[in-house]
């Protein structure tokens, strides 16, 4: 054997020696009661319940299986259900926006197409369920192909041919937690010594593999263990020659496994071990198909994962079933003693006096059926008092379907058939504290860690469509999405109670269709925000009439003043006359009572002059300060009017 196998056996010795211990913490702290959720969203019996005497109905109630799709339908409405559930901006120092808004507008097209949507709802019944939902950040290199128009050489004219082309697909693929290892000792998969996939798959998988080059051509002889591992009972059971068992290994290797000798029993640390990134693939816990360093852009793993609930210190979070598990046994295990007391009550066991029933007679009770006895039938069959069925039962089970709804945060605390706005409005706030937490840890530590690791894959692999330059992005989600559709019911709200004159009347009414998921959201937003920008046209307009109005405003005053000045010329020289003249004295207070007249005359006209130039003193420095911008505008373009005439009179 040469140095290169015994660095392949080391390398399958020193992972199976650690994985084996992984799974086993696995299997004997999660497993058992990962098995005892699923069984119980699935409305599958138990093996005791086959088996149990003290209950002979097996009914399973519905009450966890509710609350779970309850939880999951929540969670996929708050991500999905305003259209646009992620968004990428670029970062404070980068002034252009508008790479980040083509990175986000391709890249959700891209996982659109590769549905990505139904892949983190089936995550999302995985958190549910176990409690912690992952998903694997797969790339894939496709062909497409699309009819297009092709020119028929030597001519001038085409023909409709299908066009086959490369394409690099990034999708997301859902992982049980009963195909995922970790390191015990870390809390997240970043900080893992490594995390590992195994998954059950056909063995023409593996060839195929090989034939393409992606896998190390090795012999597939012998099948693998299925008894070792917890998978499924129907994998179980299937026919095992024909499949194989890929263990899919991400994170640190000694370094001296992939570029030195080794020995294949040489599989513990050394402290001067040099630790690099590196993926690995094993068939059968035996055959190396794969080894190479990480080859992604950032040097990252695949992998991302959320906890429903937060453990602390805990990779494994815990789930809606973990939390109405207890309850629900119970509520369980009323409604079979109930069903087994009505049965008895209704259809009570029989007493009969074997003496008088014929010889060889089969006893059993069922509608319809005949028995012959000797003598009189009451004396040989009689049935046994069973009692009646307590109806406290009822409300016992009301009680514990209670507690289920309110250990899982099922429980709705809007009233049926509440469809006005507040009570919309009750109801999404309500939801928003039910799943407020849950809602967090699937932002901070799934969704924005998706979208960053596909969208560092495009940037790599997909170089012709993702020709980006700048690398820092800030990706983030739409997690409040379901407060944004609380506060856009208190806007609408808003909007109904104040005049539609008022100021704030179009800011809240830009500020309603921001945060609504229509489909042309974005031009109702544009044509809302040119509206409310003034208009230079008509600004200089209300301008020019502005100072019309004022030029008349001074020449009104200006007259009234030559007015009032020749009434008083003429007073004072009547008066000088009076004095000249001496006239009577009726004809003297005659003209001292038209003085008067005029003198009041022209203290009103002048008290009106000072009103209006107060006035106009007022409106100048608003007309001012409102306009100042659009008065600049106004005398540029005056100037270059200007201009334009005498450029075109010097032609």
């Amino acid at each position: 054997m040469d140095n290169k196998e015994n660095k392949y056996q080391a390398l399958a010795s020193w992972l199976n020696y650690r994985l084996d211990g992984w799974r086993t913490h696995r299997d004997i702290n999660y497993i058992p009661q990962w098995d005892e959720y699923y069984r119980l969203w699935r409305g599958i019996w138990s093996a005791e319940d086959k088996t149990r005497q003290s209950e002979k109905s097996r009914i399973i109630a519905p009450a966890l299986q509710q609350a779970i799709e309850s939880s999951v339908a929540e969670m996929e409405e708050a991500t999905f259900g305003r259209g646009k559930w992620f968004d990428i901006k670029d970062d404070m120092l980068d002034q252009d926006p508008s790479e980040a808004e083509y990175i986000r507008n391709l890249l959700a097209e891209d996982l659109e197409k590769t549905g990505c949507k139904d892949a983190i709802c089936e995550i999302f019944l995985n958190g549910a369920i176990f409690g912690t939902g992952i998903g694997k950040i797969v790339v894939d290199q496709t062909i497409e192909r699309s009819p297009s128009e092709v020119p028929i050489p030597g001519t001038l004219t085409t023909k409709r041919e299908l066009v086959e082309y490369p394409s690099i697909d990034v999708r997301i693929e859902p992982i049980s937690p009963k195909e995922f290892l970790i390191d015990p000792s870390a809390n997240n998969i970043n900080d893992a010594l490594g995390v590992a996939h195994e998954v059950i798959k056909p063995r023409y998988h593996v060839i195929e593999g090989m034939r393409s080059g992606i896998y190390r051509d090795v012999p597939l002889d012998g099948d693998y263990q299925s008894a070792r591992f917890s998978y499924d009972p129907e994998i179980r059971s299937s026919d095992e020659s024909d499949s194989v068992k890929i263990t899919e290994y991400w994170g640190k290797v000694p370094k001296r496994f992939l570029k030195a000798k080794a020995d294949k029993d040489d599989f513990e640390y050394n402290k001067s071990d040099e630790l690099v990134e590196a993926v690995v693939t094993i068939c059968n816990d035996e055959h190396i198909l794969r080894v190479e360093e990480n080859a992604f852009m950032m040097v990252d793993r695949p992998f991302i994962s959320y906890q429903h609930d937060c453990v602390p210190n805990k990779f494994w979070g815990r789930g809606v079933a973990e939390k109405g598990y207890n309850p629900q046994k119970a509520l369980d295990a009323e409604m079979r003693a109930r069903i087994d007391s009505l049965a008895l009550t209704t259809t009570p066991m029989m007493a009969a006096d074997a003496t008088r029933l014929p010889r060889g007679a089969k006893f059993e009770v069922r509608p319809g059926k005949t028995i012959l006895t000797n003598g009189n039938p009451r004396d040989a069959i009689m049935p046994l008092d069973m009692g009646t069925t307590d109806q406290t039962t009822f409300m016992q089970v009301t009680s514990l379907q209670n507690m289920i709804q309110m250990g899982t945060g099922s429980a709705d605390t809007g009233s049926a058939g509440n469809d006005t706005a507040s009570g919309m409005s009750m109801m999404q706030s309500a939801a928003i504290k039910r799943q407020k937490r849950t809602l967090m840890n699937f932002q901070n530590t799934f969704l924005i860690p998706m979208i960053n690791k596909s969208m560092w894959r495009k940037i790599q692999f997909d170089v012709d469509r993702y020709p980006v330059t700048d690398f820092k992005f800030v990706p983030y989600s739409t997690m409040g999405i379901m407060a944004k559709e609380l506060e856009m019911q208190q806007m609408v709200q808003m909007l109904q109670a104040i005049p539609k004159d008022s100021p704030a009347f179009n800011v809240i009414l830009l500020a309603t269709f921001q945060n609504s998921s229509m489909h042309n959201r974005d031009q109702i937003v544009n044509a809302l925000m040119q509206g409310n920008e003034p208009n230079p046209e008509e600004q200089q307009m209300q301008q020019a009439h502005m100072e019309l109005e004022m030029r008349q405003l001074e020449a009104d005053i200006q007259k009234t003043m030559a007015e009032a000045q020749e009434e008083q010329a003429k007073a004072m020289k009547w008066q000088s006359e009076a004095m000249t003249n001496q006239p009577s004295e009726m004809d003297f207070q005659k003209k001292m009572l038209n003085l008067q007249k005029e003198q009041i005359s022209i203290e009103k006209m002048a008290a009106d002059i000072e009103n209006k130039r107060s006035e106009t003193a007022r409106n100048i420095p608003e007309v001012d300060h409102l306009n100042s911008e659009t008065i600049l505008n106004l005398a540029n373009a005056r100037a270059a009017g200007q201009k334009s005439v005498i450029n075109g009179n010097f032609q």
